[in-house]
């Protein structure tokens, strides 16, 4: 049985059979932790498969990895929150002005203290766009005309809006 850094080595180096040793060897504590994360069976097994493919095909240089280990769960930790805040920005996308609506079993009206509070955090148009686009699911050139600004600055209103919400959820 080899070490851990002989097989690093040998897998920056294109053995596949050694990133098959590794992902014998810690694949299923990784979907186990992950599994933990997000309690969902198939699309840990996703993740994990996802990350031992990154490692194969991006082949990166792991001299400097001392801890495999470490750095594959902090890699899979990642890879969940990554997942877990698509999912919820396309969520956010999703809300409309119906709050009975369910929208891939979350229910538009329990996000409404989450969104809320960001909210309340942005300048007042560009809450005001986001309200209008998002909540009450008006289109751009709709806004604009609403508001007496250009569709453009609509656009960027919502641009800047869905970073606010990335660094609320950071």
């Amino acid at each position: 049985m080899k070490h851990d850094s002989k097989l690093i080595l040998a897998m920056a180096g294109g053995d596949m059979g050694a990133l098959a040793e590794l992902y014998k060897r810690y694949a299923p504590g990784v979907k186990r932790f992950v599994t933990g994360l997000i309690k969902d069976k198939a699309k840990a097994e996703d993740i994990v498969q996802n990350i031992f493919l990154r490692l194969m095909s991006s082949n990166p240089s792991f001299e400097s990895v001392t801890a495999f280990r470490n750095w594959l769960f902090v890699c899979a930790r990642n890879e969940v929150v990554s997942t877990l805040r698509s999912k919820w920005e396309s969520q956010v996308d999703r809300v409309t002005v119906l709050p009975e609506r369910v929208s891939d079993g979350i229910q538009p009206e329990a996000m409404m203290p989450v969104l809320n509070s960001v909210l309340a955090k942005m300048p007042e148009k560009r809450a005001e766009v986001f309200r209008m686009s998002k909540l009450n699911g008006l289109s751009d050139e709709d806004i604009a005309a609403r508001m007496g600004i250009s569709v453009r600055t609509v656009q960027k209103h919502l641009e800047l809006a869905k970073k606010d919400v990335s660094l609320y959820l950071n």
